[in-house]
Parts: C-alpha cells; structure tokens; sequence
C-alpha cells in the first residue's frame, strides 16, 4: 500500500495513510468529508469529499474502480516525512475555498477518542494539550495587556475645543468605573459632538438630546438624535438630526444612550458570532445623564442665560400678552352680541321688534370689533412680527383674531336679516333662530378658546 495522504486533526497533522486507511477511517466516523487532506504535489490542503481519488467513497457506483490517475503536476521540491505545506489562514464561511481550520479546534480540540488509526501517539497528544494550553493563555495574557494599555494610554488630541471640555472628556476616558459612563462636549464651532468613555473598545452607540425647559436659549422643546461609535474611549459625531424643535439651542439637556459593543474576538471573526458562546460577550449598556451643550465655557452659558431671561419679556413675551388680550376682548364681544340678541328676540312679538338689537349693535359693538379687525390685520403685515406667524410653530396668530372679528360681525347682521323678514314671530319661528344662532356662535367660540389656550401655555412656557 502506497502510504502518501496526510490528514490535519485537531492542532497537528497526521499521516502518511493509504487510500484503504482513509477509506476506513472516514467508514469509522474518523474524518468526514471536510476534513482538511494534503499529499505532496498538492498545492494546498484540500476538503476531502473534493479529492477526485476518493469520489469513489462517495458514490457507490464507482465502487471498486480504480482511482483516477493522479494529473500531470509539475513536480514540487521534496518533503522530508511528516513534512507540510503552511495550514491555510482562517477564512471567511461564505469563502468559495474550502473549510479553513476552525479556530474553536485549536482552542478546544476534540474527537480524538474516536480518531483510532491517528492518536495511538500519547507524546503527539500531550504535545498538542500543551500548544492548545499555552496557545489560550496566550491570548488572555495579550487581551488583558491591550485593554490595560488602552485605559492607561489614553491620549486626547482634539482640536476646536474649550480647555475645559477637553480635560472634561480625558477625566471620562480614563475614569476607573464598573459603569459605562459618557461624557459629551460641543466643538467652538458648534458643528461637532465629542464623546468620550471610561470603556474601551468599538462601541456602537444611540444618542437622543432633550433640551431642559428654561436651560436653554431659546423657549423651544429640542429634541436631538446622533449615531455614532466610540473608538477606544472616544468618539467624533458630526451627523446630528433636529427630531424635535425649529433649530438646535445651547444649554443642558438631558442625555439617554444605548450603546452596544461587539467583544474583539466577534469582531475579528465574523464566523464566531453566530455561536451562543461568543454571542453571549457582545454587550448592551443604557446610560442616562444630563449635560451642557454649549462652545463656551459654563460661566459664559450662565450669563447668556440671565441675559436672556431678563430680556423675555420686552422681546418674546410682550407680543404673546398682547395677542392674548386682544383675542379676549373678542370673546368678550361674542358674549356681548349673544346676550344682546338672545334677550331681545325671547321677548320680541315681530320680526321687525330686533331693530333694537341692530341699534346696539351698530352703535356699541361694531365700531370697537372694526378697530380691532383693522389692527389685527395690520399686526399681521408688519415684517417683524409676520415672522412669528408663519410656519408650523405659529401661535394663535394675528391673521386668525381678523377671522374670528369678521365671523362675530357677520353671525350679528345675518340673524338680524333673517329675524326682520319674519313678520309675526311663532315660538317655533324663536326656536330655530336660537338654534341657529348658538350653533354659529359655539362654533366661534370653539376657535376663540382654542387660541387662548395656546397663548395662556406659550406665556407659561416664556416666564421664568
């Protein structure tokens, strides 16, 4: 028998067999069919079910045919006995080359019990514990050196960024904790987000922004959002979403982070990730904080924000009062008109008996709703303040105080036009005209609330 195939188990190679051996020894149970073979004129280690000398195994009707002769090779420098050609490298699965050596058989080997014809050797196999023994220390040893490095040599060379943010941020990368903690920093330009971290390692993380009521300079609720990853303590976020609010405002907000970090051997072995066991050293952190979010120093934020402050009410505050007053003197007026309608029609006889509600109408109600319709829509044109008015965050604007005086004007003359045509007035003929005039007036007052509403809250959100 010609003895030439060597066969890789475990840490080590075996062999030379004879094609009779291999054919037993993968009958056994031995080897499988993609179990790594070599034999000289071979340029590399090759599956077994791929050697077209042992397809014979794997189909019966080629059973006890002779092995196809070997190919025409050139022939290869010679080996000396249990000589071999470099194992393969670890490779990806989805790789149309052979199974790689698994690394999980270097670090834990197994199946020797069963592998008969090849661990007869007790020195081989004490041999390959102890390789597989040092090998795994190994590797604790430089994973603990790397990680105490990497926390003990942190180094911060940022630029764009107040002194005191930048030791702010070195405190955090080198911060002794057994919680995930992150500090953040805003660059002078207002355009970058740093982080920094007391974990090493690459950690994927979700960052959300909520703006602190009366912490800011501005009177929006902001909301932002930021992805990104921390290397090695630190991370570099130049890709902000506004979720909530006109535009970002400087000031402290709070800070609620979901990170995730993928363990190295994970990262460097894509193929592990799927197991259970290496799966289960990737980890999740949640970290929730408040902070300042401001280029300048937090001396320089507190005085922008007494300034502001006291500048609230001649700048923001003023023309949400005036609104206020404005649209409570129409409501006060719609309640002027109902009364004054619904009192004189209950004891009017005749249509024509409403004269008296016209006559106080036009002399008492209408010129003053005129002064206010006219005033209301020239607030409403004046640059300054339209500015506010316009958009989705648009409050109780000047343009809808003009709606709501030409509706009050036109429900006093069309129930006055209606009510004098009316000769004798019946009970029924009352009825319908009260409910014609409640119905139009509930409708007015529905929007007259809904404005007040909205300023008596914007006013509460302004005042400090």
């Amino acid at each position: 028998m010609n003895k030439e195939w060597f066969v890789f188990k475990g840490s080590h190679h075996v062999g030379p067999f004879s094609i009779e051996e291999m054919e037993i020894s993968f009958k056994e149970g031995a080897i499988s069919a993609q179990t790594l073979v070599w034999k000289e004129g071979l340029e590399k280690w090759e599956a077994f079910s791929s050697i077209k000398t042992f397809h014979f195994i794997f189909d019966p009707s080629l059973e006890g045919m002779s092995p196809p002769p070997i190919p025409n090779i050139p022939a290869l420098p010679k080996f000396q006995k249990n000589t071999h050609p470099e194992i393969p490298a670890f490779q990806s699965i989805e790789d149309d080359l052979p199974p790689p050596v698994p690394l999980d058989a270097i670090l834990n080997p197994s199946g020797d019990s069963k592998f008969s014809l090849f661990t007869d050797d007790k020195k081989i196999k004490s041999k390959k514990w102890t390789l597989v023994a040092g090998a795994f220390i190994f590797i604790i040893v430089v994973a603990w050196f790397v990680q105490n490095q990497q926390n003990a040599g942190v180094q911060l060379k940022i630029k764009g960024l107040m002194p005191v943010y930048l030791e702010k941020l070195d405190q955090m990368a080198t911060k002794n904790s057994s919680h995930f903690e992150v500090a953040l920093a805003l660059s002078l330009d207002g355009l970058t987000l740093w982080g920094s971290s007391n974990y090493p390692g690459v950690i994927s993380t979700n960052i959300e922004l909520k703006s602190i009521p009366k912490r800011v300079l501005g009177i929006d609720d902001v909301t932002v959002k930021v992805k990104g990853q921390l290397v090695d303590h630190i991370g570099k976020f130049n890709r902000m979403v506004l979720a909530d609010g006109s535009k970002f405002l400087p000031g402290e907000y709070k800070v609620h982070i979901e990170a995730y970090e993928i363990h190295f051997l994970n990262r460097n072995f894509r193929s592990l990730s799927s197991m259970p066991f290496f799966k289960s050293l990737n980890k999740t952190y949640v970290f929730n904080d408040k902070t300042l979010i401001y280029s300048g120093t937090p001396r320089e934020f507190e005085k922008r924000l007494f300034d502001y402050s006291a500048s609230i009410e001649v700048e923001i505050l003023k023309p949400y009062q005036d609104k206020l007053e404005r649209i409570q003197t129409f409501e006060s007026m719609l309640n002027e008109v109902s009364q004054s309608y619904l009192m004189i029609l209950d004891k009017a006889k005749m249509g024509k008996n409403i004269s008296l509600f016209e006559a106080k109408f036009i002399k008492e109600i209408s010129p003053l709703l005129q002064v206010l319709v006219v005033k209301a829509n020239e607030l409403s044109a004046d640059p300054k303040l339209s500015a506010a008015d316009i958009g989705p965050n648009a409050i109780a604007t000047y343009r809808d105080q003009v709606l709501i005086g030409k509706q009050i004007g036109e429900l006093a003359s069309d129930m006055i036009t209606k009510t004098t045509v009316i000769k004798k007035l019946t009970e029924k003929d009352k009825s319908d005209l009260k409910s014609e005039f409640d119905k139009r007036a509930k409708a007015i007052k529905v929007q007259i609330d809904m404005n007040i509403k909205k300023l008596e809250a914007q006013i509460q959100k302004i005042s400090r």
